[in-house]
């Protein structure tokens, strides 16, 4: 088959599994001991499944039908079939789009799974759940048959044609170039992202014309805002009861719906929009991660949006939600089980619990907090952290403030050596030192937190030096 620039596909390569095949290189990344033994590991797999088939692409004919490609039933098919055929050291992702190029060079390890292949792997494979598992009502493969996620996407997919035909078509481009930020700056890509909206969507050649000449009833500029603004906002939805405050995420998408064109129709869609997309940017990062528990917190995200927009906040109970949190944050564990055992935790460590539910209900904001404490696997640990640093707050500042805080951990060194300072004690005295100085920046061994505000708010940055 000839298509888009993309010729001698034979049925073997249009329906091969290339989400199992990057989740078998990932498992092999992941064991190996250097980053030497990764170079060669992802030489070796680039090559062999580049060179094992006759495909033969067109540059020029491929970007002239890209959006054609977007549009098609199998285009996530396609997409991994470019991403997988290498000429002069690049894939043909690469070759259309300097932005996606730059966004696969980078590799992030720890719970990410996906993204040991380089991160448009991550991406691709986000593209393929909400563009061909949820639209098709597909089962994904790499739950092994699991029962409860085929309803979840049966759910999904219900959703998903309750949508218009310019919202599925947002909906594409959005996981396509949702993280391109990343090429800037992993710890803000969201906010980032934005930036790069217009020239990615240069990049693959998406005009006015096109979009006309393809049937689609939107206005380029107004395609360009919307994505802009959900780009900042995707991972909004997955904040609720996990990493951000109820009153930052109602907040955050008001401002959401607010810069969005006033289109009505794609308007009313965001909430699914960015459920379904939430559904498969969770997965993407390892399916582990999506669990019943995990499901429903991203559906009362969904709820919440909706109850937003038609001005009724839903009422939500405070420990509940400062429970969902913590179980969210540190995985492997339910609800039930935590709720059962925090008692004697906080017991444990001498901590007023009517006091830490308010701290944990209150804090703004967290970023990178979930893969760093799956990593560490230590609930105990976890919660102990947790309360340092509201105390470090109160101490410099006040407990009201922590509603104007975001927690940030520093994404640029491996979660690993994170939770080595951690266990060795170095972040907790780094704490005490600077609740005694009250300076706005503190080193102990190698732990540093800085204090600092920027248009967003106040920022308690942690990283390991």
């Amino acid at each position: 088959m000839d298509i888009y620039g993309i010729n001698n596909i034979s049925n073997n390569e249009l329906n091969y599994n290339y989400d199992k095949h990057y989740k078998q290189v990932a498992l092999k990344l992941k064991q190996a001991k250097t980053e030497e033994e990764r170079k060669i590991i992802r030489s070796t797999e680039q090559k062999n499944l580049s060179t094992s088939n006759s495909i033969k692409i067109n540059i020029e004919e491929l970007k002239e039908n890209f959006i054609e490609l977007i549009l098609d039933k199998n285009s996530s098919k396609y997409l991994w079939i470019l991403y997988s055929k290498y000429k002069d050291e690049e894939n043909y992702i690469d070759k259309i789009s300097p932005i996606l190029k730059k966004e696969n060079s980078i590799i992030r390890g720890g719970t990410n799974t996906y993204k040991m292949n380089g991160w448009m792997a991550h991406t691709l494979y986000v593209y393929q759940i909400v563009n061909y598992n949820i639209a098709n009502n597909k089962e994904i493969l790499n739950f092994n048959g699991n029962e409860e996620n085929k309803k979840q996407v049966e759910e999904l997919n219900k959703l998903y044609n309750e949508l218009n035909e310019e919202s599925k078509f947002i909906l594409k481009i959005f996981a396509l170039i949702h993280d391109i930020g990343v090429i800037e700056d992993i710890t803000h890509h969201p906010e980032l992202g934005s930036k790069y909206v217009e020239q990615v969507l240069k990049e693959i050649d998406i005009t006015s014309q096109k979009l006309e000449k393809n049937n689609i009833k939107i206005k380029l500029e107004d395609l360009i805002q919307t994505l802009k603004v959900i780009v900042k906002y995707h991972i909004l939805i997955t904040g609720l009861s996990t990493e951000a405050s109820d009153k930052y995420v109602e907040l955050a998408y008001r401002n959401l719906i607010s810069n969005l064109p006033d289109i009505k129709n794609i308007k009313s869609d965001i909430p699914k929009i960015l459920f379904i997309f939430a559904y498969g940017d969770i997965i993407a990062v390892d399916e582990s991660l999506m669990n019943i528990e995990k499901y429903n917190r991203v559906k009362d995200g969904f709820d919440f949006f909706e109850a937003v927009t038609q001005n009724k906040i839903p009422a939500r109970d405070k420990e509940k939600v400062a429970i969902e949190r913590i179980c969210d944050i540190a995985g492997k564990i339910t609800y039930d089980e935590l709720k059962s055992s925090l008692d004697n935790i906080l017991k444990e460590y001498k901590i007023d619990k009517s006091i830490f539910i308010q701290d944990m209900y209150n804090i703004k904001n967290m970023r990178f907090a979930s893969p760093l404490m799956k990593t560490l696997n230590n609930l105990k640990l976890t919660i102990k952290i947790y309360y340092d640093i509201f105390e470090l707050i109160g101490e410099i500042e006040n407990k009201e403030a922590l509603k104007d805080y975001t927690i940030v951990f520093v994404p640029d060194k491996h979660e690993n050596d994170f939770v080595k300072q951690f266990e060795n004690g170095n972040f907790f005295k780094c704490i005490k030192a600077m609740k005694m100085s009250k300076e706005n920046s503190q080193i102990y061994g190698n732990i540093e937190i800085n204090r600092s505000m920027d248009s967003e708010g106040k920022n308690i940055y942690i990283r390991v030096v």
